[in-house]
């Protein structure tokens, strides 16, 4: 017998049966005629080849064939049941995995706000973080291996896809004394753009300040 081929509708019913010893009394549990039980009964018979409930004046009784499937029977439609409150909970979001991929410094507070805050308000959820540059993050985003992805757009450009501004951060220039821009509040990036500058030594950083 193939497993596909147990109907968990039919078992539910075997167990019903075994537990009340009536096929009247399952049936007014389970709000079906008494004849629908005695056909599921049969259906699950025929497909084990073998009886299962001894028919008698005062009701039903398991066969030694129904006491020894009686326990599998159970098993199994526990695990439906958990299956089905496990897909209960990704449906409601309280359950599953969320990949998160994030640069550098949003990690600094502003994942770490919005994880805490995730995690009160969906604490069986588990996070999977990914630090790494916008560069790197937006294909693996883009493959399927990220969730949501954190990116910023000062260096690359705003990938495909559904983009929610989070906000506008503002990038620091320390300059020296006697910098003709240090007075200013707000420096134009190109008016830094023929002057050295100090980068972490990352490829990326620098080929976006050559970029400029």
């Amino acid at each position: 017998m193939r497993p596909e081929a147990l109907d968990p509708v039919l078992l539910r019913t075997f167990v019903t049966v075994a537990d009340l010893g009536s096929f009247t009394a399952a049936a007014a549990a389970g709000g079906y005629t008494q004849s629908a039980v005695s056909r599921q009964i049969a259906a699950l018979e025929d497909l084990c080849g073998v009886e299962l409930f001894a028919r008698g004046v005062r009701g039903v009784r398991p066969t030694p064939a129904a006491e020894h499937l009686l326990p599998h029977a159970r098993a199994l439609l526990d695990r439906l049941a958990d299956t089905a409150r496990a897909l209960d909970g990704l449906r409601r979001l309280d359950a599953g995995t969320l990949r998160i991929g994030a640069f550098p410094t949003a990690n600094v507070a502003l994942v770490p706000h919005a994880l805490a805050r995730l995690r009160e308000a969906r604490p069986g959820v588990r996070v999977v973080l990914r630090e790494d540059l916008t560069e790197r993050l937006t294909p693996m985003l883009d493959a399927g291996d990220l969730d949501v992805a954190v990116v910023s757009t000062h260096k690359a450009p705003a990938p495909a896809g559904d983009l929610v501004r989070l906000l506008d951060d503002e990038l620091l220039a320390a300059l020296p004394h006697g910098h003709p821009l240090a007075a200013r509040r707000r420096v134009p990036p190109g008016g830094l753009a023929d002057d050295p500058w100090i980068v972490a030594d990352d490829p990326a950083a620098v080929a976006a300040l050559h970029a400029r």
